[in-house]
């Protein structure tokens, strides 16, 4: 005999699916419980985010400082001059000019008037004394805030290239210099400042009447350029100037 069929055999119901909010709501669970579970490792992946310092602000493009004029926000030094009167034959004047560059990938290897003006004049000291004895200048600059500071030496000792002889134009003069730059910086997580030596040498320089040496160093990501010229007194030595022979 026929076996009859019911509606619902002919047309079974699929499966229940849970609802859309009941599988969030699992999902939310499942993510709260590997976290409560591995929370070790959210802590130690955000402290060496801090180390390394992945994580970094970036102001808004309208209050950001741009490729400025250094000098023009916050001003330069004076401006020092050789002195137009040295009464002493054997007077020597030295001045070494420091410059610090808003951008670190400035091509400043060689003095220029436009790449200059862009840059700060830190300091312009000016220095006499005769040949053959040392001319001493220390400066020192705070930057960031005073967390990073620099401190600059130079001993030059100018000399005569080579003796002086009678009647004879004066020989060129060729400066001896030692430069050192070191820098000091206290990090957040210590109290011990950490102190680098940034720049250390010793040099001969001739022909520095010319057009002056220019010395090129940065620290940390801080661009400066050293200038050092020379101006002494015209007009021929006398024949006892021995101390400015090398």
């Amino acid at each position: 005999m026929p076996r009859s069929v019911t509606v619902d055999e002919q047309n079974p119901t699929p499966e229940s699916t849970p609802p859309e909010p009941t599988r969030r709501l699992e999902g939310l669970r499942r993510v709260s419980g590997w976290i409560a579970r591995n929370a070790y490792l959210v802590l130690i992946a955000g402290a060496v985010l801090v180390l390394v310092r992945a994580v970094e602000f970036s102001p808004p493009p309208e209050v950001r400082v741009g490729q400025a004029d250094v000098g023009s926000i916050v001003g330069d030094a004076p401006h020092q001059e050789f002195s137009g009167d040295l009464e002493n034959p054997q007077s020597v004047q030295v001045r070494a000019t420091l410059r610090l560059y808003p951008d670190n990938e400035l091509p400043v290897s060689a003095p220029d008037p436009d790449v200059d003006a862009q840059g700060r004049m830190l300091s312009q000291p000016v220095v006499t004394t005769i040949l053959g004895m040392n001319a001493t200048i220390e400066q020192t600059v705070r930057l960031e805030e005073g967390d990073l500071e620099v401190s600059l030496a130079v001993n030059a000792t100018p000399r005569l290239d080579r003796p002086q002889r009678k009647g004879k134009p004066a020989p060129p003069i060729t400066l001896e210099s030692e430069i050192s730059v070191k820098s000091k910086r206290t990090p957040w997580w210590s109290d011990q400042p950490e102190e680098r030596v940034n720049l250390d040498s010793r040099a001969f320089l001739a022909r520095v009447e010319d057009g002056g040496h220019r010395v090129v160093f940065t620290v940390d990501d801080h661009l400066f350029s050293l200038d050092l010229e020379v101006h002494r007194a015209f007009g021929p030595l006398p024949e006892s100037t021995l101390a400015g022979g090398r």
